[in-house]
């Protein structure tokens, strides 16, 4: 049966460019990513299956390999490159990496994590089959062997890619009339309560906003109510409780500037401490991982106990060949003392040790976590952050300090994170494979090109948002970036020790209050951090979802497939065109300057209703059986 075809790799490649740059601005935007094997799949199997009508479910699996682990890459790098920019605004960093220096450390970070996962497949998918249920992938692969719905599967996909991306180009597509810039909707709604002058002043800076964003309600439908509530419960208490009391002592503060100068901050100490709260939670993982032996042992395939769900022949248990995989750890580790910024052979190797290190040991990790409960909960921050204090300890040991131990240590913190990243994803991608009787070294090969593929275009995109954008407060419509912005503050406090402590331990608090109520503290964290104007259509998202399966699940047990493929419509129809844009603004085909709606006075309304109307088109679609 056909698999590792040409056709395969050039449609994986192609939706791992497209999926990759669109969970890259999504991720830097809300601060999540989400799944693309399912899209992916679906999208693939109308194109080989449907229209060539002569693809196989072997290539079908290839194509979803290759977008997933693009996006994966897409996580790595959204979470710590744009730190470079967020440091070098700041004036904290004077210089930056040049895009062949990022294209290079993302490449290294992507071969790691594909190779790495090479010797925990037999043990992970394999040996704890039926006991790590790999929720993303074993999902995918009942969409893979379901094919002959293709065609209704994609038609939830495409519909609401259509309807997104009509509201996403009436949102901002812009025109000039008497030299003044106007746009047909607006994406942002505030209802300012601090307008009131007979508000105590405590109350004056009480702000609601909404981000209109199809893409954001999407992600709520996706995460589902729990979490929705929990960041949209980190964001009220931000904007509803604290915002207020320190206004009562900066009355002349606007919202806006006590969230710039504290707020920000209490975000990062909430997220700090969900990093910390999920890496002592999962440590029992960490020792249950390295018990168990690995791939590299000699398989008696006539003994295995899983060969039945392989073909009859040990081709389908086959890893990429050692030799190769080998040899791609030697030349990355050449590589990697090539470009390591730090001077001396002791400071190369020390890092060097330390990095490969907890990249081998967090891809272990988080192919375990991943199995256990899925992609959406894999700690990729957590263990991020646990990579950038060790790698720190190490270069503050042997006399690195200021700004050269700041742009060092994300430097080589970047490499770790990518790793992981794929590595998790890398597991429900091989999981998949295992359940439709793939072949695991060409499943590897196709990882790696697409990897290394994604590796080019995304170093590229960053760059292209840090001139669109920007990354910080300084800009008029930034990307808030996180995560990178909780890297930057953790690797210049480490260095340069210079940071708001008392709100970070203010967050600190929160997190552990958070925790005390079984919240999970890294969604409250990113919705404290957040403007709360993101987390509001997140919380909508997670409402209407869960409203549609408490009453159209007993009639339609497809409700909630259909429910995740609206969703990534949606959200690759938002985030798509958000990419359209940002190219034509770089090429200047289009304006960036801010304008106002044609609709004057009434802009505002007419833009919540085309919001409104949208989830009704979404509702209508859902509630019916058979479309």
């Amino acid at each position: 049966m056909k698999e590792l075809t040409l056709r395969s790799i050039l449609l994986g490649l192609t939706l791992g460019v497209i999926l990759s740059g669109a969970n890259a601005y999504l991720g830097l935007k809300a601060g999540m990513t989400v799944a693309a094997s399912i899209p992916a799949s679906v999208i693939s199997m109308l194109i080989l299956t449907k229209l060539l009508k002569n693809g196989t479910i072997l290539e079908n699996n290839i194509v979803q390999t290759m977008a997933s682990v693009a996006q994966a890459v897409a996580a790595g790098i959204i979470f710590t490159i744009p730190s470079f920019f967020i440091l070098n605004e700041n004036k904290i960093l004077s210089n930056i990496p040049t895009f062949y220096q990022i294209l290079i450390i993302s490449f290294v970070g992507s071969i790691w994590g594909t190779v790495f996962m090479i010797f925990f497949r037999y043990p992970h998918i394999v040996e704890e089959h039926g006991k790590l249920p790999y929720p993303e992938g074993t999902a995918c692969a009942e969409v893979l062997k379901t094919g002959q719905h293709t065609t209704k599967k994609a038609f939830y996909l495409l519909f609401g890619f259509i309807i997104s991306a009509i509201l996403k180009i009436l949102q901002n597509f812009k025109f000039i009339f008497s030299n003044k810039v106007y746009k047909l909707l607006n994406e942002n709604h505030t209802l300012s309560l601090y307008q009131f002058n007979n508000l105590p002043v405590s109350l004056k800076n009480i702000v609601l906003s909404i981000d209109l964003l199809p893409a954001l309600f999407g992600i709520g439908m996706i995460v589902g109510r729990n979490i929705a509530i929990m960041m949209a419960s980190g964001a009220l208490i931000a904007w509803w409780v604290i915002i207020p009391v320190i206004s009562m002592f900066k009355p002349e503060a606007t919202a806006y500037m006590i969230y710039k100068e504290h707020i920000r901050y209490i975000g990062i100490g909430v997220i700090i401490t969900g990093a910390i709260l999920s890496i002592i939670q999962f440590v029992p993982f960490i020792f249950k991982t390295f018990i168990k032996k690995n791939s590299t042992k000699e398989l008696n395939y006539s003994k295995d106990p899983h060969k039945d769900l392989w073909y009859d022949n040990k081709e389908s248990n086959k890893d990429l060949n050692p030799v190769i995989a080998f040899s791609l750890i030697v030349l990355t580790s050449i590589i990697f003392f090539i470009v390591n910024p730090l001077d001396g052979l002791l400071a190369k190797v020390l890092s060097y040790v330390v990095v490969l290190v907890f990249a081998f040991l967090f891809t272990a990790v988080s192919s375990y976590i991943v199995g256990l409960v899925g992609s959406s909960n894999q700690p990729v921050s957590a263990m991020t952050i646990s990579t950038l204090i060790a790698v720190a300890l190490t270069l503050k040991l042997i006399g690195v300090a200021g700004e050269n131990g700041v742009y060092s240590v994300i430097f080589l913190s970047v490499m770790a994170c990518i790793s992981l990243a794929i590595a998790g994803d890398m597991s429900q991608d091989l999981k998949t494979g295992f359940l439709v009787k793939a072949t695991p070294y060409k499943q590897q090969i196709a990882a790696i090109l697409s990897a290394t593929f994604a590796s080019f275009f995304l170093t590229y995109l960053i760059f292209l948002f840090n001139n669109v954008y920007g990354f910080t407060t300084n800009h008029s419509n930034p990307l808030p970036a996180p995560q990178a912005n909780l890297i930057a503050i953790l690797a210049n406090s480490i260095f340069v020790g210079d940071i708001k402590w008392n709100e970070i331990i203010v967050g600190i608090f929160l997190g552990i209050i958070a925790r005390m109520l079984n919240f999970s503290v890294l969604a409250f964290g990113v919705g404290v951090y957040l403007p709360h104007s993101l987390s509001i259509p997140i919380l909508l998202g997670g409402l209407f979802s869960d409203f549609v399966k408490k009453f159209f699940n007993k009639q339609d047990p497809e409700i909630e497939e259909k429910i995740n493929l609206t969703a990534s419509g949606l959200i690759a129809g938002d985030t798509i065109l958000g990419l359209v844009f940002a190219f034509l603004i770089a090429f200047r085909i289009i304006t960036a300057q801010e304008g106002e709606s044609i609709f004057h006075i009434f802009s505002d309304f007419l833009s919540i209703i085309a919001f409104a109307f949208l989830i009704f088109l979404v509702y209508r679609l859902l509630s019916k059986k058979n479309n």
